[in-house]
């Protein structure tokens, strides 16, 4: 059949006999894959075959060609052809136009040639498939289709059972013409049924949510927090009657409506909870919803009181999960004398349901359900958990950023209950516990080293003093050093026992040190510009010899006052400064693990900006800059990353990159359909990010990766964002994860991490993988995506994980 398009004439081969009778198969087997065996309403637009390929009745051509495709990939024509496809469909990826299909087939081939015995001798072969027609959604939304990616086997190893009915070509094709094939190469593994190497950020789900607290105690019916000094004891107890608040994980913005989630989604807590504390007091709940407390049991021998508070059954708003606790009355001791005001306690604990002192588990640290969720991961990132972001100044200029250098001592530690420095993280998880957690779970385990940390190489100077006067410091007392040291010995909080010696551990530099919306970002650009202009034996403005072109692109030796307050060079600083901070960690966790440690238990990684077109000033000139500084960077450089996110960016995020996408008019199924278009889109610099780390002779990775978009374009409130969160747990958001992790490998990415566990969705993303621990089995449809590539099922990580003689962190109180 001959049939006239807007953009296209269609030609077919007379010599193709059979054309009819293969596209009448084609058709019916499309609208079956789409689900319309009954159905035309939705129309079948256009059946593309995408370069050439012969059979034994003539062959298919078109006169379509994408110039886009032409610029972008010189070697490869993407000429686009109608025709019949045969039943071998290995992988199927969510496209925009047929263009883009052929492109990413032609760069595949072009980069990783997939020999097919007895289908394809080289390259790949991809048919187009537009099952939204234009009349009812116009461009862009009626362009979207189903690009089939034919490889002869499909993703777990199984040889298709249709492979057969891609045999019969009498000469070896590729997806170009021909012209200019595609340079043979070696054939790249399939996906397997489990993806190797994919990690998560964590944070943890303590047994006990009342030993570590942010905020400190206010007074009785009053929001101002005790005196740290003279109200208080040195770890943090209160000596006085107080309110504390314990936890609030309602929907956010129950506390100021309209919230987010049209759900009104939260965790269930129902059960008896568990309250102890050495000492006595009249405890009573603060505005409680669905929270009753049980009556009070004193033991006069052991000085401890102990009460069940016990939450409801039931959702929001007939059970709300805040809790905050009154105590008055207090008495530190039996003996202590009734005074006005009560003399405190000490010790406060608050057992979640199946954990209190009765069970023989209150004096575990970690939720089995918690273990259950982490264990399908290789390796687990602490960034958010640990404070990374929550850094602040502590002084003013000149040289602010030296007098924020914050020391070892200064750090949390696991005996410190109410932990409220100013200028440092308020809530964060000790560094301890991130290695009871990685030696339970036996996992690899990924830090940041944050910005402020004091090093061997970091200036630090008095806050308080002169902040033009380096301080000289023993280098094995710095933060740095300490951290590394604490890694391999541990302390007293993990019975002096660091992280095993078979688990890695990945080291990052601070997060996002590019990113302008962190105060490290900040703080890192004003300790280069403090360092160029006062110390002569800098070498973040050097030149790099033989290369002119970096500097013609990043102005690294322009040291002039600019037009800005910043010089026109402070920006190629900032960077090479975060990038040689890599090389200098490396250098102090290389002297305390040993030689030899650096790429294997010690991994470093840079981690920089993936939206910089082809990488050019956050990677290349910058990489490019240290390994003239430093020598070959796979010396101690294990790998390079960025965030693997993906995602149609809302148009009222002022994302500024096209008119973004309309949750507002837009379907669930249009959501999901958004979201696997912007998976394929990513693929070119995937490709490009893993030809520099081979050429660097390092590895790819991603700090962070997963569905997600810019945060902020949708309000509590509208139409939009309850479709934003809709799709969130919309089922086909398994295929949306699984797509793109299978991506991301099949086209070279070495380590994936998925970015989150656990989080509740809001405005503010819906990043976890579940919303609740207590949720992992079936589990929501990303968790259950991240099952399948791992390789686990729910029940048996739930059977692993209630095994009582499996090894578990213990709480250790000093």
């Amino acid at each position: 059949k001959t049939q006239k398009h807007s953009t296209t004439n269609w030609q077919v081969n007379p010599t193709s006999v059979d054309v009819n009778v293969r596209c009448e198969m084609w058709l019916t087997r499309v609208i079956q894959l789409v689900g319309m065996e009954r159905s035309m309403r939705r129309v079948l637009h256009a059946v593309v075959l995408l370069g050439t390929i012969s059979s034994g009745h003539g062959r298919v051509t078109g006169s379509t060609q994408s110039a886009h495709a032409q610029a972008a990939q010189p070697t490869c024509d993407t000429t686009s052809g109608q025709g019949a496809r045969t039943d071998c469909r290995d992988m199927v990826i969510p496209v925009n136009t047929s263009q883009q299909c052929a492109e990413l087939c032609c760069a595949h081939s072009r980069a990783n040639p997939i020999p097919v015995p007895g289908i394809l001798s080289t390259g790949c072969a991809a048919w187009y498939a537009d099952i939204r027609a234009p009349s009812t959604h116009p461009p862009p939304g009626g362009n979207f289709g189903q690009c089939f990616f034919c490889f002869g086997n499909r993703r777990n190893g199984v040889p298709s059972a249709n492979a057969t009915a891609c045999a019969g070509r009498s000469t070896p094709q590729t997806c170009t013409t021909g012209v200019v094939p595609p340079t043979l190469g070696p054939k790249p593994p399939k996906p397997p049924t489990v993806i190797p190497s994919i990690g998560t950020e964590v944070s943890p789900q303590y047994v006990d949510v009342g030993h570590l607290l942010g905020r400190l105690p206010v007074y009785p019916n009053s929001s101002t927090p005790l005196n740290r000094t003279t109200e208080m004891t040195v770890e943090g107890w209160p000596l006085q009657d107080c309110q504390i608040l314990i936890f609030d994980d309602r929907p956010t913005h129950a506390w100021a409506p309209p919230m987010d989630d049209p759900l009104q989604k939260q965790e269930d807590f129902s059960g008896e909870w568990t309250l102890t504390l050495s000492g006595n007091a009249t405890v009573n709940l603060v505005s409680p919803v669905g929270i009753t407390l049980g009556s009070p049991v004193y033991d006069s021998t052991t000085n401890v009181l102990t009460q069940s508070i016990i939450f409801a059954k039931g959702g929001y708003p007939h059970v709300q999960n805040l809790l905050v606790l009154s105590f008055t009355n207090t008495r530190a001791l039996e003996s202590s004398p009734p005074v006005a005001n009560g003399t405190g306690f000490t010790n406060l604990h608050v057992f979640r349901p199946g954990y209190g002192p009765s069970t023989g588990k209150s004096t575990q640290l970690f939720t089995d359900e918690w273990a259950a969720g982490l264990s399908i991961f290789s390796r687990h990132r602490w960034m958010g958990s640990t404070g990374t972001n929550s850094y602040n100044w502590r002084c003013g200029p000149p040289n602010a950023a030296a007098c924020s250098v914050v020391q070892w001592d200064e750090r949390r530690t696991p005996n410190i209950t109410f932990y409220d420095v100013a200028d440092l993280p308020p809530t964060c998880t000790p560094w301890e516990h991130v290695i009871l957690a990685a030696n339970e779970l036996d996992s690899d385990v990924w830090i940041n080293v944050p910005l402020t940390a004091s090093s061997p190489t970091v200036c630090r100077t008095d806050p308080d003093g002169d902040h033009s006067k380096c301080i000289k410091e023993d280098p094995t007392t710095t933060y740095e050093y300490q951290l590394a040291l604490l890694f391999r010995d541990g302390n007293v909080f993990t019975n002096n026992i660091g992280l095993k010696p078979h688990l890695k551990l990945y080291v990052e530099h601070s997060n996002e040190v590019w990113n302008f919306g962190f105060k490290q970002s900040s703080m890192n650009t004003a300790a280069a510009e403090w360092e160029v202009q006062t110390d002569p034996k800098s070498n973040l403005a050097d030149a790099v010899p033989g290369r002119p072109d970096i500097d013609e692109r990043e102005h690294c030796t322009n040291t002039s006052a600019g037009a800005g307050p910043s010089p026109p060079g402070a920006l190629c600083w900032s960077r090479r400064r975060h990038a040689r901070r890599v090389y200098e960690i490396s250098q102090t966790f290389e002297k305390v693990f040993g030689e030899g440690s650096l790429n294997n238990q010690i991994r470093m990684v840079y981690a920089s900006w993936g939206g910089d077109g082809p990488f050019q000033s956050y990677f290349n000139d910058t990489l490019y800059w240290l390994e003239h500084e430093v020598g070959d960077l796979d010396k101690f450089l294990y790998g390079i990353s960025y965030a693997q996110y993906f995602g149609p960016h809302s148009q009222n995020a002022g994302h500024g990159s096209g008119p973004g996408f309309n949750y507002s008019t837009a379907t669930v199924p249009e959501v999901i359909q958004a979201f696997n278009a912007a998976a394929v889109s990513g693929v070119e610099n995937t490709i490009q990010l893993v030809q520099l780390a081979k050429d660097f002779r390092v590895k790819t990775l991603s700090y962070e990766g997963g569905p997600g978009y810019q945060v902020g374009g949708e309000k509590p409130g509208t139409k939009g964002l309850d479709t934003m969160i809709t799709a969130a747990r919309d089922t086909g958001m398994k295929v949306v994860v699984i797509n793109h992790v299978d991506l991301c490998w099949q086209f070279g990415w070495n380590e994936y991490n998925y970015f989150s566990a656990e989080s509740s969705y809001s405005a503010y993303g819906c990043w976890g993988a579940t919303e609740s621990f207590n949720d992992l089995n079936p589990g929501p449809p990303k968790l259950q995506a991240l099952y399948e590539l791992t390789g686990h099922h729910p029940e048996e990580r739930r059977i692993w994980a209630a095994n009582a003689s499996r090894p578990r962190a213990i709480r250790i109180s000093v």
